[in-house]
């Protein structure tokens, strides 16, 4: 199964934005390894000897490339390109430089094909292609894909219910007569009040099809538009995380903080918001000084920027109708739940919602200080984010807690973050 975001990519090399031999974890298997060693360039035996560290973990994992101090790869060139592929052709490059940003996964008897949106190319075929999510089949060998390093869940593994619940997912996200919060909304009350059927199949039957006579009559809608917007709620969650994201990640580490401003694309977008906000700490001229969210401070401020930066925003999607419903599908669709890491389908919505409204209000505070959303500015906030998400794990520990605890006054408070 290959969408259309996946078979029209193409690696844009030196153009790219936001590189990916960058801060990555870079694996390399044991022969590609004593091939570079022993290969016929002199330059090339010099970068393997120089740039490669043994680590002899597993045949995938023999070594690894040891990033330089400001994060970029060695191996690149003054273009930002690769020697070896290069000098050498793609079939030499580590496993994860040749497979990036491509990710099949298993699910049940098919492979299907994704790619991660911490590359630019594919959040902007992600967002701003209207067909981004229509499907064709391939039939390839297994080890085509990924050499052979396919996730996700095989037949023998895949939850009966799993199935079932995405495709009644897809149906919500691709009904246009919901709005983009009505789907969520929607989608994430079936995934809550489903949990504790998952195992019976008859059950899940019958509400979607309940949902679906309350989606006809208005019901469902009703209930949307009498949830609360909790600004001071909203705010919190935001800020919990807002502060997590940028001081946790950078703990312990020995790199000038000059130089994490000028590879960390999110770290840019972040801060157009602290400068909207207009705290006392923005205005700050020191240059090696992260400002971020405090979550003990007033809602106001954060309040007030969410609710004039809306038109800019709109103006936005009113250009690009399909862009928030896409990458809704594309979460459906890739994500498949996080199902291979253990978690429920209701664990899963409150992973999504909480991203929406991180990337969300970092959109706010790019539009007010831009005073408008162009295609590369909401492609550099969508790729950095979920770079860091995906570089750090622990991320989600932390967004599993918070979500916990805010749980605990009220199990429906994560839908108070839908409302605008």
């Amino acid at each position: 199964m290959t969408p259309k975001f996946a078979s029209d990519f193409a690696c844009i090399g030196s153009d790219c934005t936001a590189h990916c031999c960058n801060t990555w974890t870079v694996e390399v298997d044991k022969q590609t390894y004593k091939t570079l060693k022993k290969h016929g360039d002199i330059v090339i035996r010099q970068l393997a000897s120089s740039t490669f560290k043994l680590t002899r973990k597993s045949e995938k994992d023999y070594a690894s490339i040891k990033m330089s101090n400001n994060g970029d790869c060695p191996v690149l060139d003054e273009k930002n390109l690769c020697n070896i592929h290069k000098k050498c052709g793609p079939k030499l490059l580590p496993h994860v430089c040749q497979d990036y940003p491509r990710t099949p996964r298993w699910f049940g008897e098919q492979a299907e094909m994704s790619m991660a949106i911490s590359c630019p190319e594919v959040v902007k075929n992600v967002l701003y292609d209207p067909e981004a999510m229509m499907i064709s089949t391939v039939t390839q060998y297994q080890n085509e894909l990924s050499h052979g390093n396919i996730r996700g869940l095989t037949a023998a593994n895949l939850p009966a219910y799993l199935a079932f619940i995405r495709d009644f997912c897809f149906s919500i996200a691709l009904n246009s007569e919901l709005n983009f919060e009505q789907q969520l909304f929607i989608i994430g009350l079936f995934l809550k009040q489903s949990d504790s059927h998952l195992n019976n199949i008859t059950r899940l039957s019958e509400l979607a099809e309940n949902f679906n006579i309350m989606i006809s009559d208005g019901t469902l809608l009703e209930h949307f538009q009498a949830l609360p917007s909790v600004s001071a709620i909203k705010w919190h969650f935001f800020a919990t995380q807002d502060s997590f994201f940028v001081t946790h990640i950078y703990k312990n580490k020995e790199i000038p903080t000059c130089n994490i401003k000028k590879f960390d694309d999110f770290i840019e977008c972040q801060q157009m918001l602290m400068r909207s906000l207009n705290t006392n700490e923005a205005s700050s001229n020191n240059d090696n000084i992260f400002i971020v969210a405090n979550p003990n401070r007033e809602h106001h401020a954060y309040t007030e920027i969410l609710k004039i930066s809306q038109k800019i925003i709109d103006e936005h999607l009113a250009e690009y109708p399909h862009l928030l419903n896409n990458f809704l599908l594309y979460s459906i669709y890739n994500d498949q739940f996080m199902a291979h890491l253990g978690k429920r389908p209701t664990e899963y919505f409150k992973f999504l919602i909480l991203d929406i409204l991180m990337l969300k209000s970092y959109l706010a505070g790019i539009a007010i200080q831009q005073e408008k959303l162009t295609k590369d500015s909401v492609v550099k906030l969508f790729q950095s984010y979920f770079r860091r998400r995906q570089h750090y794990p622990g991320l989600l520990a932390f967004m599993d807690e918070k979500i916990k605890e805010a749980e605990l006054q009220s199990e429906y408070v994560i839908f108070s973050l839908l409302k605008n």
